[in-house]
């Protein structure tokens, strides 16, 4: 009666995510243990009512010789049980280690699987990888973040369905799991590696949430319970970091690092979308006080950040330096339009009027001089960029607005303007121009955004 119950619930359970997340087609990952067994098994009983394709993958790694053979061969009889296409995939990871330094086995395998999975997911049109992580392995993933520093989003575990995987198994145990298993008479493979404790999951697994039962019975449902109130509460954290970085940083690559605001947190936003982590955000922070000491971090094996004067900056190696521009808009002239050019602060934008036809931009020359805007006589280009005291890639990266007309100096993008060429109040059309750089952060993202 139980086993029933547990199967229809879990099942149910399938068919709402997958109902839910409004897709038609998946790939599922089966090693041929539990978890992905039931998995690939309550998909297969439900998809057909839902409309939904399903196709799966194997991995086998070879790294415990015949049992690595063992495990696949049951996956495709599965499979071909229930009429499921298989993609079947062999990889050499002691190859894949010596290409990729400094990688764990874990991690290494879990590079490799997923960069095949989402490629047969593009060449076979499918929307989403499925994959068994279930109760269990949030409350572990949890554990290991937390280990790992990560704050809020690692206190949340994983997520349901994040537009390219999804977990429809999140909310059921690894015990439930294995009561399905029998209530549906299906068989699966013991990994021999799982009952070592040698890789990090495996010692939360078998280690420490077992000692944590013995002395707090209940401890894994509690956990659990945790682990999705902090699912709810990290959008909230979420909103914050969103907002601050709309502050600090203005372009995906540019951070204000001296503000008094500043925090590991923040830091650590920007840096994990280039494969930061918490121990690299806080060795920023610290650096901070230390103007002498470490300037560079790598964040992966494609990018890293530069502490630069007062911003860090996220550079992809062998990376060309980008080319600054100009953005053109038309405007016609309003009193209000005229209140904010009259109040308009920053020097990443000025108001023409003429279109950018009349106009070139280019690199400051020995000898370049402007006539300044609220100042008498002419300045030297250079004497203008060496008192804004720029480091060298901001300095690579300013440019002069030159009329063509006479070649009279309009602007030094980011520094000053010239009293010349300035609009009048009865100028119909006008033209507003935007400095955009990758490495000189926009000062007033507001004015940008009129």
């Amino acid at each position: 009666m139980k086993e029933n119950k547990i199967k229809h619930t879990l099942e149910n359970l399938i068919a709402h995510t997958l109902e839910t997340s409004g897709i038609h087609s998946l790939l599922a990952a089966v090693s041929g243990g539990a978890d992905s067994v039931a998995l690939l098994c309550s998909i297969a009983r439900v998809a057909p009512r839902l409309g939904i394709h399903v196709e799966a993958a194997n991995c086998n790694f070879h790294l415990r010789g015949e049992e690595s053979n063992r495990d696949s061969a049951f996956t495709a009889h599965l499979c071909e049980r229930l009429h499921i296409p298989l993609h079947r995939l062999d990889y050499n990871v002691a190859n894949y280690l010596e290409e990729h330094p400094g990688l764990s086995i874990e991690m290494a395998c879990r590079e490799l699987r997923y960069a095949d999975f989402f490629r047969i997911c593009r060449e076979q049109g499918l929307e989403r990888v499925a994959v068994a992580h279930n109760a269990d392995d949030d409350i572990e993933t949890m554990f290991m973040n937390m280990l790992r520093g990560s704050g809020s989003r690692g206190m949340r575990g994983m997520d349901a369905d994040n537009g390219q995987i999804i977990r429809p198994l999140l909310g059921t145990t690894r015990k439930e799991i294995e009561i399905y298993l029998s209530a549906i008479n299906q068989g699966f493979i013991t990994d021999s590696s799982n009952l070592s404790s040698e890789y990090r999951r495996n010692f939360i697994r078998r280690d420490v949430l077992p000692l944590l039962e013995s002395r707090w019975p209940g401890a894994r449902k509690s956990l659990s319970k945790t682990v999705s109130i902090m699912k709810e509460e990290s959008a909230i954290v979420d909103n914050y970091y969103r907002l601050k970085l709309q502050t600090l940083s203005p372009s995906p690559r540019c951070l204000y690092v001296y503000d008094d605001s500043i925090s590991p947190g923040t830091i650590l936003r920007f840096i994990e979308p280039f494969g930061g982590n918490p121990s690299i955000a806080y060795d920023i922070l610290e650096s901070l006080g230390r103007p002498f000491e470490k300037r560079n971090w790598a964040l992966s094996n494609s990018h890293e950040a530069t502490l630069e004067r007062d911003r860090l900056v996220i550079k992809a190696y062998g990376e060309t330096e980008e080319e600054p521009f100009i953005k053109w808009e038309k405007l016609k002239m309003t009193s209000d339009l005229m209140s904010d050019i009259k109040g308009n602060r920053t020097h990443d934008i000025i108001y023409l009027p003429q279109d950018s036809s009349a106009y070139e931009i280019r690199r400051p020359r020995t000898g370049d001089r402007m006539a300044p805007l609220g100042m008498k006589g002419t300045r030297l280009v250079s004497d203008i960029i060496s008192d804004a005291r720029f480091d060298r890639r901001q300095k690579e990266a300013i440019r002069v607005l030159v009329r063509l007309s006479d070649g009279e100096i309009i602007w030094v993008t980011g520094l000053k303007r010239s009293r010349h060429e300035l609009v009048a109040s009865d100028t119909y059309n006008i033209y507003k121009a935007i400095y955009i750089s990758p490495y000189t952060c926009i000062n007033n993202q507001a004015q940008i955004d009129k």
